[in-house]
C-alpha cells in the first residue's frame, strides 16, 4: 500500500531523515519523504479541522493572514467546503496581528476564535445569511479588540467587519466556495482593523490554489483565482 502526502497527496518515498511539518512547523524523525519537500507531523496528521486551525495559527511566523489561513486549509480536513472554514479567518488574522506586533493573541484567542463560529451551521449562508467565514471576520475584530455587546465604538466595528464580508461575498455572485468565502473575510477583517487602529498587515495577492477542490469553481470570474 502507498503512503501519500497529507499536503498535495504524490506518493511518498522511504527516506530515513528529519523533517518540518508543513502546519506546525515542529521538525522530527521520519521514515518517508514527499518529493515536494511536505511533512505532516502525527499531532497534525491526526488533528481535526478545529485542532488544526489553533495548532497552525499559534506556531505560524509572518504577518501575511492570507498565507496563513493558506496552510490550515492544506490539511486534508478541509474539504471543498463545510463549517471547518468559519475559525479560519479569525485564526489567521490574529496570528498575523501578533506576528506584527499589534497584539499578543495567545491559543487561548485562538481557540476563543473557534468556539466563536462553530455554532454557525452547514449552509447557513443560503439558509439565512450568515456566512460562517464571514462572521470570522467579526469575530477577529471582536478578539483582536475586546469587544462585547456593550462597548459602541468596538461593536459598530465588529459588524462592519461582518457586514463588509457579507457584501463582499454577495457581490462575487453567491456561489458556493467557502474558500472565496475566508478570502473574503479576510480582506474585510484586515481593512476594517487597518481603518480602525492603523493596525496593517502585509498580504500578497491572492492566488487561490485550491480551485481543483472544488467543482463548482468560478475559475478566471473569481478575482481570487490562481
Amino acid at each position: 500500500m502507498a503512503y501519500r502526502c497529507a499536503v498535495c497527496r504524490a506518493e511518498l518515498v522511504e527516506r530515513p531523515g528529519r523533517a518540518t511539518c508543513s502546519f506546525c512547523g515542529c521538525p522530527e524523525p521520519t521514515d518517508w519523504a514527499c518529493p515536494a519537500g511536505h511533512h505532516a507531523c502525527e499531532a497534525c496528521r491526526t488533528a481535526t479541522a478545529e485542532e488544526l486551525v489553533v495548532r497552525v495559527a499559534a506556531a505560524a511566523g509572518g504577518t501575511d493572514p492570507v498565507a496563513i489561513a493558506e496552510r490550515i486549509l492544506a490539511h486534508p480536513a478541509f474539504g471543498a467546503s463545510g463549517p471547518e472554514h468559519h475559525a479560519v479567518p479569525a485564526a489567521a488574522v490574529l496570528a498575523a496581528l501578533r506576528n506584527a506586533g499589534r497584539w499578543a493573541a495567545t491559543p487561548a484567542d485562538l481557540a476563543e476564535a473557534v468556539r466563536r463560529t462553530s455554532d454557525v451551521p452547514l449552509g447557513a449562508c443560503g439558509s439565512r445569511g450568515d456566512c460562517g467565514a464571514c462572521v470570522g471576520a467579526g469575530v477577529a475584530v471582536a478578539i483582536a479588540l475586546r469587544a462585547d455587546h456593550r462597548a459602541a465604538p468596538e461593536r459598530a466595528l465588529v459588524l462592519r467587519a461582518a457586514a463588509r464580508a457579507l457584501a463582499r461575498l454577495a457581490e462575487l455572485g453567491g456561489v458556493r466556495c467557502c474558500k472565496q468565502a475566508v478570502y473574503a473575510a479576510l480582506e474585510a477583517a484586515t481593512a476594517t482593523l487597518a481603518e480602525a487602529r492603523g493596525w496593517t498587515l502585509t498580504a500578497a495577492p491572492t492566488r487561490c490554489p485550491f480551485a481543483p477542490r472544488n467543482p463548482e469553481c468560478q475559475g478566471a470570474e473569481c478575482p481570487y483565482h490562481g
